[in-house]
């Protein structure tokens, strides 16, 4: 039986695959075994919020504020965390009593005598609540701590411009620098890098005490552009041939039942020791190809089958395929030229002048191992 009938069959189950549940999720998946997920699922489509990483809210408050000057010093995001800004640092006060210290030197710094970088040029924290803190550093001896922008969606304040005090409001140019996301309670730091629908993270930062409780890397794999390149691919291939109608009837089948296939806030088990592989829903299975040194590929596998149904060749233009379905054509892997993907998170993609897209393949070969 062909990899398209067995889908065909395995789309029709929905409890083929137990899907473990994220932390803070809800539904009726099972939860986790002790082992730390690998990977998980977000829905998200423009921007990605730092629950869907499955690694806690972030240290925020659950009532939800608005972004406001502190009558004292600096911010306070919606999420209750405030922004305190000084010549000799810029520190975060979470609500989950975390704080941390971005030093005049570019060091990220928690109480308990850990610490990250320096990040010289300065960075950009993604918080909890969807705001973000981005600091830019001079690199001249004095006032180091330059300029302090907190963003809130179209909302703008800089409490920190030009190496003193503010109180201004506005907008600001786009981030070219490092980004760093803060997870747990506010004091595990991940570096995000997204190669199109695949966002890796990198932990760079995390107190001593929570170490067994933080995985060091952890995939996020973004559906929502999966699951539409799933649904266009059928009117890219109206051929009359049979192999070919079958493949396409699968994939089909595959797109009509995306939310078992890849439920939201899920986060995967891992398949196979030896290779990139986690189960999905519905009896299918997800493999992490990185034979090609700059494009890795993302597969969708019928259970144990050999061949995937469909590949995602990662990169800045994504773009889903077809595994050819005809046994004419001897060493052609895909069928058709393609189905393009639209960009997601883009201010999250990996840039080549900080040599993002290196290390984010980095971090999945660590996976490997």
């Amino acid at each position: 039986m062909g990899y398209s009938m067995r889908a065909l069959l395995c789309v029709g189950l929905v409890g083929g695959v137990v899907v473990a549940q994220v932390p803070g999720q809800t539904g009726g998946l099972r939860p986790l075994a002790k082992k730390l997920p690998e990977v998980v699922l977000s829905d998200a489509v423009k921007t990605i919020p730092v629950r869907d990483f499955g690694l806690g809210e972030g240290g925020i408050a659950r009532r939800r504020g608005r972004l406001r000057f502190h009558k004292d010093d600096g911010c306070v995001t919606p999420g209750g965390v405030h922004v305190a800004c000084r010549a000799v640092g810029v520190k975060l006060k979470f609500p989950s009593g975390r704080e941390l210290l971005v030093a005049p030197d570019g060091a990220v710094h928690l109480r308990s005598g850990e610490a990250a970088g320096p990040y010289r040029a300065g960075l950009e924290l993604m918080l909890g609540d969807g705001s973000t803190v981005r600091i830019s550093l001079a690199q001249s001896r004095t006032k180091r701590v330059r300029d302090v922008w907190v963003c809130d969606g179209e909302r703008f304040l800089q409490p920190w411009r030009r190496g003193k005090p503010a109180k201004k409001d506005g907008a600001t140019k786009h981030w070219s620098g490092i980004r760093l996301a803060c997870c747990g309670d506010g004091g595990d730091l991940y570096r995000p890098m997204a190669i199109g629908p695949l966002l890796v993270l990198d932990r760079v930062l995390v107190p001593q005490t929570r170490l067994d409780d933080t995985p060091r890397e952890r995939l996020v794999v973004l559906t929502d552009p999966i699951r539409k390149s799933l649904a266009r691919m059928p009117r890219q291939h109206r051929e009359t041939d049979a192999p070919v109608r079958r493949a396409v009837a699968a994939v089909a089948a595959v797109a009509d039942r995306g939310d078992v296939i890849f439920p939201a806030g899920a986060a995967l088990r891992r398949a196979e020791h030896d290779r990139l592989r986690w189960l999905l829903g519905g009896g299918f299975e997800l493999q992490l190809d990185t034979k090609k040194s700059t494009k890795p590929r993302l597969q969708l596998f019928v259970g144990h089958s050999p061949l995937p149904m469909v590949e995602w060749l990662l990169g800045p233009s994504t773009a889903a395929y077809m595994t050819n379905p005809r046994t004419d054509q001897i060493g052609k892997r895909w069928h058709g030229n393609g189905t393009r993907l639209s960009v997601v998170i883009p201010e999250l993609q990996v840039r080549d002048h900080l040599s993002e897209l290196p290390q984010a393949l980095k971090v999945i070969h660590r996976l490997a191992r």
